[in-house]
């Protein structure tokens, strides 16, 4: 090998860090190393590897470096002089490292794996101060200071295995959902070019003093409408105009302006029949706004229930409530527990926290949520024109309410849409149903159900 020949930057005083590992790379790939101490005897081959080793440090420093290090007589006095001037291990540096990693947010202009990098770069940084930092707190530093936009991955993996847990998964699955981001930010972009193309063929005639004041007043109003139309009315919930000019009656605000203080823009959404369920990822349990809704409903001694903006919202009671849901175009009946009435809601929520806390996965991707249970899929959601998500359920709205003694086999029968006998056995077994009487489950007959399967034999 060629005395002594190196490529590295001279060291300037900046980025010693850089610099070091440079001239760690460099000593090693001449087979030297610095740590090696002095032989007692004869030290002819050791004083040479030493003097080959301060030359390349010398090397690839600034002269105005050196002056720093002239009365040092071996490459580790060098190196040590250097770190004890750039690498303080004061209590003050470890201080500044603590401060700077927990207060460093993901910017917006870096990629997910440039962010991942300064995260670890400043655990490192911890570690070489002699600080112990652990993966699980990388990994807690690494979702924490992610945009929101990326809040179903920080759901989905408090959900996981902890065994599955590592920062190359974590950096995985955030590389697949910053690939999935940028696809739909390519499609909006692509968009609005075209759009803007559009406008750009159509060349207007010239037009008189008179003409182009009134041309330039319909500029503005278009500009003004093509800004509203990107946003939602606050009143009625539909898109194209501001809540300041919409016709429709003005919806009366419960609670002030942050009603619930959830993600969900409850604002946005319009009064419905209650038999639909928005999927909320701010909503610490299930929530139901009307009573019919519940197949069981108890007392609720529980502390009313704190909204963002302080308020508190009266809980009226805790329940149970059927639903039908679409799986693969497969309806099935089942049974969201431990609902908390609350009247004021306008819409039913169902919460994400609290099905996560129960072992489900949340994945959300493009237009559809998924929620799985033991890597299959229970629950769908498909995302509406105002970017929230409705799950494919229907409520079964007041099979039964304030359920005190058992009921006949007939009432569930005729309630549940005469469905077969056998499925309400098994809806029973399955606790999906309770307060029925199956003792004459053998004995049972629908009249209904008879004259409707029975054959008209010719005369």
């Amino acid at each position: 090998m060629e005395l002594g020949k190196t490529n590295l930057e001279k060291f300037d005083g900046t980025n010693f860090k850089q610099w070091k590992f440079q001239i760690k790379c460099a000593l090693r790939a001449k087979g030297l190393d610095i740590n090696t101490p002095k032989p007692d005897g004869k030290a002819i081959q050791w004083n040479k590897d030493d003097g080959m080793a301060m030359f390349v440090i010398t090397s690839a420093m600034d002269l105005n470096q050196i002056a720093l290090i002239e009365n040092c007589d071996t490459a580790l006095e060098v190196m040590t002089k250097l770190e004890s001037i750039y690498e303080q291990k004061s209590e003050m540096t470890k201080m500044m490292i603590h401060e700077r990693f927990y207060q460093y947010r993901m910017s917006p202009t870096d990629s997910i794996a440039q962010h991942i990098a300064k995260v670890e770069s400043l655990a490192k940084q911890l570690k070489e101060s002699g600080e112990t930092i652990s993966e699980t707190a990388i990994i807690t530093k690494i979702l924490s200071s992610l945009p929101s936009k990326y809040r179903s991955v920080r759901q989905a993996w408090m959900s996981l295995d902890p065994k599955n847990q590592t920062v190359i998964n974590l950096t995985a699955r955030l590389l697949d959902e910053e690939a999935s981001l940028s696809i739909e930010d390519d499609n909006e972009i692509a968009l609005l070019v075209a759009k803007q193309n559009m406008k750009k063929k159509s060349v207007p005639l010239k037009k008189t003093n008179k003409e182009s004041n009134e041309k330039s007043n319909e500029n503005s109003t278009e500009k003004s409408n093509e800004k509203a139309h990107r946003f939602t009315c606050y009143n009625c919930g539909k898109r194209g105009h501001f809540a300041r000019d919409c016709r429709a009656p003005k919806q009366k605000q419960h609670g002030g302006k942050n009603m619930l203080a959830f993600h969900v823009a409850i604002s946005e959404l319009k009064n419905d029949d209650g038999l639909k369920w928005i999927l909320d990822s701010g909503a610490s349990a299930h929530m139901c706004f009307k009573r019919e809704n519940f197949a069981e409903l108890y007392e609720y001694t529980g502390s009313p229930l704190k909204l963002g903006n302080q308020e508190a919202i009266e809980v009226a009671g805790r329940g149970n409530v059927l639903i039908n849901k679409c799986v693969n175009g497969q309806w099935e009946t089942s049974i969201l527990r431990n609902v908390l009435y609350v009247p004021k809601l306008r819409r039913n929520l169902f919460s994400e926290g609290a099905v996560t806390r129960q072992g489900y996965n949340i994945v959300k991707k493009h237009t559809d949520a998924l929620i799985y249970k033991d890597n299959k899929v229970v629950l769908c959601a498909s995302l509406q024109s105002n970017n929230i998500y409705e799950l494919n359920i229907i409520t079964l709205q007041n099979p039964v309410c304030n359920v005190v003694q058992k009921l006949d086999l007939k009432t569930w029968h005729e309630r549940l849409g005469h469905i077969n006998v056998k499925e309400i056995q098994k809806m029973c077994k399955n606790n999906v149903i309770t307060g029925v009487d199956l003792s004459d489950c053998d004995k049972f007959v629908c009249e209904g159900c008879a004259y409707g399967g029975g054959i008209v034999c010719a005369f």
